[in-house]
């Protein structure tokens, strides 16, 4: 079960974040966000990317694009969003369910610097349905992912 490996990340580092059951579908953000009752920009897409050969999950507000002019000058290389079968393959997360923490440790993770504004958030907790909800400058704290701004 996918959400095995978030819990474990939670308890782990010891913060106090949460995996919610939604009652319904989690995979599209205006989803999450009407189950929720929250703004779009609270809730979080990690898009999987490939680039030069190396997976990347990045981590955007809901609300907004990936730019991918900016990832490919952090990367060096030309980023392509990775397939379905891909990002299980990849992260073992389905698509709309990859969560931002508990990733293979080659898969190499990027945050847009526009979530730290936010002290909750949500996003993909390991499956659809599941919602990890989440402070963004703990997971900066703890996972030290690469912190650029790649939103548009």
């Amino acid at each position: 079960m996918p959400v095995e490996p978030v819990l474990r990340w939670i308890k782990r580092y010891g913060v106090g974040w949460r995996l919610i059951r939604a009652s319904g579908k989690t995979t599209r953000v205006d989803d999450a966000a009407r189950l929720l009752g929250v703004s779009r920009s609270k809730i979080v897409k990690t898009i999987v990317v490939v680039a030069g050969g190396e997976v990347y999950a990045v981590v955007i507000p809901g609300d907004r694009r990936l730019d991918m002019d900016k990832l490919a000058d952090i990367t060096g290389a030309k980023p392509r969003l990775a397939r379905p079968g891909e990002v299980v393959e990849k992260t073992g997360y389905p698509v709309g369910g990859v969560p931002p923490v508990a990733l293979p440790s080659h898969v190499k993770l990027v945050v847009d610097e526009s979530l730290l504004r936010h002290d909750r958030v949500y996003g993909g907790g390991g499956e659809d349905g599941i919602l990890l909800e989440f402070n963004p400058k703990e997971l900066i704290e703890l996972a030290k992912p690469l912190v650029a701004k790649l939103a548009k």
